[in-house]
């Protein structure tokens, strides 16, 4: 595998996103390349931080209920007119 092959793999194997063969590839790459291998390890530091620092808030069901019903009616627009001054 090339470095340049390697780097666009990366963001998915940090987030668990590779087919078995991918990791595979990738982590036998990161064995033979200590810059990618470099490379990899700051890129799952990143994760880790924001995970750490990240701020969930819950949506409150009547939002949830709202985009549900949007989404299953198929209306891309509120059905309330704009208001207009």
């Amino acid at each position: 595998m090339k470095c340049n092959k390697a780097r666009e793999l990366m963001s998915a194997a940090v987030d668990g996103e590779l087919t078995s063969r991918e990791n595979q590839t990738l982590t036998l790459h990161l064995k033979e390349c200590s810059l990618c291998r470099e490379e990899f390890e700051e890129a799952k530091k990143t994760k880790q931080i924001i995970q750490e620092k990240i701020v969930r808030f819950k949506a409150p069901q009547s939002l949830v209920n709202s985009i549900m019903e949007l989404s299953l009616s198929g209306c891309k627009e509120p059905s309330d007119p704009p208001m207009i001054d």
